[in-house]
């Protein structure tokens, strides 16, 4: 076991991220960086030796071993190969975007219209649908059970769309609605739509 403070931490961070298991998505959040490794929030099922998938920046995902796991907290080594470029990025103007796809509810002009989710943050989501509103336009949005009153359209591209909440969906409810989204039985991965498409 490697002691987690073996090495001084470059930068101490509060920034949302992800990570990809056998088991699904899991919301976490990255609270310190280095040139090795990262130290994110502990989830189900994580454990010492484990390989996960986990992406902060909405651009790519980084590999990492877990080194050690307690206290509500676990760590992950690299192989520091590109790390310090990572850590000069780690502040992208977007919130990192979950890659799920699921049908949701949209509301247009107080009507209600199916839609997919492409993608989704604490602040926005990528949707399709077959009415597509203006840019600038408000919306509302229901996703498994969750209601988001007001979103504004922030770019319109073919049947795609962005949009923005009106206030940024707080981490624990965030986390729970994640969990929804994959036990849902149309649940999947949308990994080349949230590569291929932001919202701002």
């Amino acid at each position: 076991m490697i002691e987690r403070r073996q090495e001084p931490r470059a930068k101490s961070v509060f920034k949302s991220a992800y990570v990809r298991t056998e088991a699904g998505i899991q919301f976490v959040t990255l609270r310190n960086i280095s040139e090795s490794g990262v130290c994110i929030d502990a989830f189900p099922g994580v454990a010492e030796g484990q390989e996960i998938d986990f992406c902060f920046d909405s651009n790519a995902m980084h590999r990492g071993v877990v080194r050690w796991v307690g206290d509500g907290l676990c760590g992950l080594s690299t192989d520091g190969n590109g790390q310090a470029e990572v850590i000069h990025l780690m502040f992208p103007p977007r919130s990192v975007r979950l890659p799920l796809s699921v049908g949701v509810q949209l509301y247009v002009d107080g009507q209600r219209e199916q839609a997919i989710l492409h993608n989704i943050s604490i602040r926005g989501a990528c949707i399709s649908s077959r009415r597509t509103p203006a840019p600038g336009q408000l919306v509302s949005l229901g996703i498994c059970g969750v209601h988001f009153e007001l979103a504004t359209v922030r770019w319109v591209r073919d049947s795609l769309f962005g949009m923005r909440f009106t206030h940024p969906v707080h981490p624990v409810v965030f986390r729970d609605l994640v969990t929804k989204i994959q036990q849902t039985s149309e649940a999947v991965l949308d990994a080349e739509e949230t590569l291929r498409y932001a919202y701002g």
